[in-house]
C-alpha cells in the first residue's frame, strides 16, 4: 500500500472515530400502537389517550381504528374481530418487529379474539383496559344499551339465534343459566376454549405468543359487572366473585392464561368510573405507557 492509500485510510478512520461519533444518535423507535374502542364509542372517544402516548413516545405510530362506532358497535363479535383484525394485521405486516394492542371495554374482547385467531398478527403487548374478559352480567351495563332490559331475564333473548346478533349477547355470561350460555353463546366460550373445536390448540398457541398481558380495572368502574371480570374473574351461581386463579379457564390453562402468568401485570385502580379510564392521565401514564416500548 502506498503513502497515498495509507493517508486515505487514516482520514477515513479519523472520520469514523471522531466525526461520526459526534452525530446525535436517533431516539429509540417504539412499536406501533393500535387502539380499539368499546361499545357506543364515537370516532374521537380515544383520541386523548392516543395523543398522550404520542407525547410520551414521540414518533410512535398510533392508530385509533376508525370502524364500527355508535350503534355499529353492536355488530356480532366475530364480525368485529374480522373488521378490526384486518386493520391490525396490515399494520403488523408492515412492522415485523411487532405491534401493541390497546383495547378498551368491549374492544378488549375483540382484540383477544384477534390475537387467538390470527396466527400472523404479531402482538408484543396486549393492554386490556376495563374489558369484561370474564364476561358480563349486570343491569347497569344492559341499560346503557337496552333501557328496559333486566339481567335476570335477558338470557331469554340473548341465548337465542336472533339475540346472538348483538355483540353484548356474545359475552353475556349468566351464572344462573350456564347451560344456555355454553349452548348458545357464539363468542366468549369459544375464545375461552370451553367449546371443543378443531382450533382449540391454535387459539392457545397464538395467545401464548404475547410478550406482555396488561389487565386494568377497578371496583369503582360501575359498568363492568363484576368489575373483577376485567381481570378474568366472574360470578358463581350465588353471585359471589370467583377470581381468575380459581376459574377453570385458568386452572386448566384452557387458552394459555396460566402459562402467561409471569408475563401478566394486573392493575386494580380505585376511583375510576368506566367512561373515565381512557381519559385518566394517571392510568395512561403509569399503567399503560410504560408497557408500550
Amino acid at each position: 500500500m502506498g503513502f497515498r492509500c495509507v493517508t486515505v485510510v487514516c482520514l477515513l478512520y479519523f472520520f469514523v472515530t471522531n466525526v461520526s461519533s459526534k452525530i446525535p444518535k436517533s431516539t429509540s423507535v417504539y412499536k406501533p400502537v393500535v387502539i380499539v374502542h368499546g361499545i357506543w364509542d364515537k370516532k374521537t372517544s380515544l383520541d386523548f389517550m392516543a395523543d398522550r402516548i404520542r407525547q410520551a413516545h414521540p414518533g410512535t405510530n398510533v392508530t385509533v381504528v376508525d370502524l364500527l362506532h355508535g350503534t355499529s358497535s353492536l355488530a356480532p363479535m366475530w364480525d368485529q374481530v374480522e373488521a378490526f383484525g384486518a386493520v391490525a394485521r396490515q399494520i403488523s405486516m408492515e412492522n415485523p418487529e411487532g405491534i401493541h394492542l390497546l383495547c378498551y371495554s368491549q374492544g378488549g374482547l375483540v382484540c383477544r379474539g384477534m390475537i387467538e385467531t390470527f396466527p400472523d398478527l404479531n402482538v408484543a403487548t396486549f393492554v386490556s383496559l376495563s374489558s369484561p374478559q370474564g364476561g358480563q352480567y349486570g343491569d347497569s351495563f344492559l341499560r346503557l344499551i337496552f333501557h328496559k332490559a333486566v339481567k335476570k331475564t335477558v338470557h331469554r333473548i340473548f341465548y337465542t339465534s336472533p339475540g346472538q346478533r348483538y355483540s353484548v349477547a356474545n359475552y353475556w355470561n349468566d351464572p344462573h343459566h350456564q347451560a344456555g350460555y355454553i349452548k348458545s353463546s357464539k363468542y366468549l366460550p369459544y375464545i375461552d376454549n370451553i367449546i371443543p373445536t378443531a382450533r382449540n390448540n391454535d387459539y392457545k398457541i397464538n395467545f401464548l405468543r404475547l410478550k406482555k398481558l396488561i389487565l386494568i380495572g377497578g371496583p369503582d368502574d360501575g359498568v363492568i359487572t363484576p368489575w373483577q371480570s376485567s381481570h378474568f374473574g366472574f360470578f358463581t351461581e350465588d353471585e359471589s366473585v370467583e377470581n381468575m386463579e380459581n376459574r377453570d379457564v385458568y386452572t386448566q390453562d384452557l387458552f394459555g392464561l396460566k402459562s402467561l402468568q409471569n408475563k401478566t401485570k394486573i392493575y386494580t385502580i380505585d376511583g375510576v368510573y368506566h367512561h373515565e379510564w381512557h381519559q385518566n392521565v394517571s392510568v395512561i401514564d403509569n399503567c399503560i405507557i410504560p408497557h408500550l416500548d
